[in-house]
């Protein structure tokens, strides 16, 4: 049994209405294009109070992940399991949900940490890691996923905001 049908299979002998409910609540409120509106919302705010740069990075990793999403959906072709709890249409490789995740707050974190003190660090990046786990999970929960897509989601969304940020820095943004 690989990773991907063991996960699927454990998903599917802990499924009861209460995690069901929580997973679909929680697809939709993270759903990528739920978080792409809200980047440019943050971002247009940003920009607004004369924080061009941050806006412009925001904006940006969240623009590259979803292209690179896309690319990579199509040139892998990866049939969603079956037995699926939700409607999904579209490849399973990547996840977009866990690719988005982490960039989004990600992002955010990087930009809400970058002026702070020490003593909020820690509980942000935990609140962070933490809402992208869930997220990575109810895909897993509700078998839109398989274990290895949520896994490249969450790599693919680390190396764009990483990525992100080294450019950032690089390019003397960080004042």
């Amino acid at each position: 049994m690989t990773i991907d049908t063991a996960t699927i299979a454990f998903m599917q002998s802990i499924q009861n209405p209460v995690l069901t409910s929580f997973s679909k609540f929680i697809s939709v409120v993270f759903d990528p294009i739920i978080l792409i509106v809200l980047t440019f919302v943050i971002s247009t705010h940003l920009y607004l109070k004369k924080q061009k740069k941050q806006a412009v990075f925001f904006t940006s990793t969240i623009l590259v992940a979803g292209i690179l999403i896309k690319l990579l959906k199509a040139v892998f072709h990866r049939a969603r399991p079956l037995n699926i709890l939700i409607q999904e249409t579209g490849y399973s490789f990547p996840s977009g949900h866990a690719t988005i995740a982490v960039v989004f707050f990600g992002g955010l974190t990087f930009l809400l940490l970058k002026d702070r003190k020490q003593k909020i660090k820690l509980p942000l990046i935990l609140s962070t890691v933490t809402i992208t786990l869930i997220s990575g999970f109810t895909r897993l929960y509700l078998r839109v996923h398989w274990f290895t897509d949520v896994l490249a989601g969450f790599i693919l969304g680390g190396i764009v905001l990483v990525s992100g940020i080294i450019f950032y820095k690089k390019i003397n943004f960080i004042s």
